[in-house]
């Protein structure tokens, strides 16, 4: 059931025996149709994706049953837009009882909770004893209006999310199943507009995630925009500024878990303007923290969290994915090099005893390391005009080139060697019989090792 306004935020990613979940409730078929083009509608499309405490992915509904007054045991759904009530056949929830409204009052689904909207009743709407005019409320909500009482009551739909067949996400590589399992999260998120949170460690990729996200989102043809909390003010752009932008955009926040208490409260408004649909923007954060925790337990603006975080998705550590280390290495020589590598599967033991506090980072850096190539020294003529032009020339002819593939897949090999040596020398500061039962050597093959790569050794 698709209502409301003609806003972006509509979400349609309910899987086909969800849909047929809805199709086949009696109750949502008997709920009053509103046109589209109504003058009350105060919300674009607001269907939400959501995650749970699990990390389950959710689309969000709002059921509004009537437990009291002459349309007692009515109810109405209310998955995307918003619904209004009051007794005119154009209210999506339409009822008889003559205290209340012709058009009365407005339910939208929001990333903190349902807002409830009088839209200037005589009687008017009431919370307990307090009268609302503009509010947001929790699920379990009763509402009063005229002799009538609506409960605001939870209809989410689980969607299930079941491992990617694919070993990408655009340039996100990974085949290991918590890779899989994350790009198949992704393809159900990613051409929605909800807001996401990437969280992880440093290193992880989630800033090339939030770039995958945005091509394969209906912001791919705008700019992206973004603001990173690690720099300092004056080196970033305002939130304000950001928030007076008319065009469409994708918005990194880069390390929201940074922001100040000033900034946590602009950034609030700034979610919020993107969910009144005043702001066409898609947000996507990223946090080395669980922001839902922190605001628990208040080192976090609470009424932030359930907008930034309205989807969570952690993003795992490489140590968590080592199946996944030979598909990065190949791809990263493959981007030095311009070529396919010939590596043998034992190639990577080494590589798979790391711990990579770094991550996909650390990796990254160390294949570029081993395959640097430094460009030759130029020699130019000592004046003149041959000197002129061999300035402009010969640049472009001293470049470093990459090393054949051979010697590349030679010297990568000899890197992971020396380094898996190296890392387990310190580890071990410098014991020869840890050493050789961590590398699988004799003694005499340890200290020759160690000699090699001029590791310290004691003497024999």
């Amino acid at each position: 059931m698709n209502r409301g306004g003609d806003g972006g935020c509509d979400v349609k990613v309910i899987p086909q025996e969800g849909a047929e979940l809805l199709d086949s409730d009696p109750q949502v078929k008997a709920a009053g149709r509103v046109r589209a083009t109504n003058p009350l509608r105060f919300a674009p499309l607001t269907g939400i994706l959501s995650t749970d405490a699990t990390g389950n992915l959710l689309v969000r509904r709002v059921r509004v049953r009537v437990t009291s007054g002459p349309d007692r045991g009515r109810e109405a759904l209310l998955e995307a837009g918003t619904l209004l009530v009051g007794t005119h056949s154009d209210n999506d929830l339409i009822l008889r009882d003559p205290q209340v409204g012709k058009y009365h009052l407005e339910i939208a689904l929001v990333a903190g909770g349902i807002r409830v909207r009088d839209l200037g009743s005589d009687g008017g709407t009431y919370v307990g004893s307090t009268k609302v005019q503009h509010s947001v409320f929790p699920m379990g909500t009763e509402v009063s209006l005229g002799r009538s009482t609506l409960q605001l009551l939870s209809g989410d739909i689980p969607v299930p999310v079941t491992p990617s067949e694919r070993n990408s996400f655009g340039p996100v590589l990974g085949q290991s199943l918590g890779m899989r399992t994350l790009f198949a999260l992704l393809e159900r998120v990613a051409p929605s507009d909800a807001p996401i949170i990437l969280e992880g460690e440093s290193g992880t990729g989630r800033s090339l995630i939030a770039r995958a996200v945005h091509a394969s989102s209906r912001f791919a043809a705008s700019p992206m925009a973004s603001i990173d909390f690690r720099l300092p003010s004056h080196e970033r752009p305002t939130l304000s500024s950001l928030a007076q932008r008319t065009d469409t955009f994708t918005l990194l926040v880069d390390r929201i878990d940074k922001a100040t208490p000033a900034e946590q409260t602009a950034l609030l408004s700034l979610y919020e303007r993107r969910e009144e649909g005043v702001l066409d923007a898609r947000i996507i954060a990223t946090s080395n923290i669980d922001i839902r925790r922190e605001g628990a337990e208040g080192r976090f603006r609470k009424e932030l969290v359930p907008h930034a975080a309205a989807v969570r998705i952690v993003v795992p550590p490489l140590r968590a994915r080592a199946e996944d280390i030979p598909l990065l290495v190949r791809q990263f020589a493959r981007e030095v090099c311009g070529a396919e590598l010939d590596f043998e599967n034992h190639d990577f033991d080494r590589l798979l005893a790391r711990e990579y506090p770094g991550n996909v980072r650390e990796l990254r850096q160390l294949i570029g390391k081993a395959l640097q190539v430094d460009a030759p020294p130029l020699q130019l003529p000592k004046s003149g005009l041959a000197r002129a032009r061999a300035a402009l020339v010969m640049p472009l002819n001293a470049r470093p080139k990459p090393p054949p593939p051979k010697v590349a897949r030679d010297r990568l090999v000899e890197f992971f060697e020396r380094d898996h040596v190296e890392q387990t020398h310190k580890r071990l500061n410098g014991n020869i019989a840890e050493i050789g039962r961590a590398l699988g050597l004799p003694r005499r093959e340890v200290i020759k090792t160690l000699k090699r790569y001029g590791l310290a050794c004691p003497d024999r």
